[in-house]
């Protein structure tokens, strides 16, 4: 039997699909260690951090070339009440439906900083996964949403 890449979910990988995760927010992670953990509620999914915000995870799929894609999971900051929204209805069956608006809360590479704080829009694709991004007003985040991009500048 041979070894192979996993996906943080425990799926084998095949290599068409690259998976980066981020472990926190931008805004979080600029915190001290001692700051960032005082005030702060939540899990790997949703988190609230106090005088930072609130965050929800989603998923943003990009396109690649030569037929790869890379899904990146990144924070999504939203309004104290989407927060609360999204944990009343995470388990019920009414997730199905559910959808948020907010800013993106990690740079992305290549993009950079220019993701940052950029608005999106997310709902929930499957009820296994957590919301995916699906449009932005933001010109460079809609054009990573819709285009593809080259292969080589994404994954590096």
């Amino acid at each position: 039997m041979t070894d192979s890449a996993l996906c943080a979910c425990g799926a084998p990988l095949d290599g068409r699909d690259r998976q980066i995760r981020f472990r926190l927010p931008d805004p979080v992670l600029a915190l001290d260690p001692a700051e960032r953990e005082a005030g702060r509620w939540g899990n790997d999914v949703m988190m609230a951090v106090e005088n930072v915000g609130a965050f929800v995870r989603c998923l943003l799929p990009v396109r690649l070339s030569h037929g790869f894609s890379a899904t990146f999971a990144l924070w999504l900051g939203v309004h104290p009440a989407d927060l609360q929204a999204a944990y009343d209805v995470w388990t019920a069956p009414e997730y199905i439906d559910f959808e948020l608006s907010g800013f993106v809360a990690n740079a992305i590479e290549p993009w950079g900083a220019d993701l940052l704080a950029a608005p999106a829009r997310a709902v929930v694709k499957d009820p296994e996964h957590v919301p995916y991004i699906v449009e932005s007003s933001h010109d460079l985040l809609a054009q990573v949403i819709t285009e593809e991009w080259p292969h080589h500048e994404v994954i590096r």
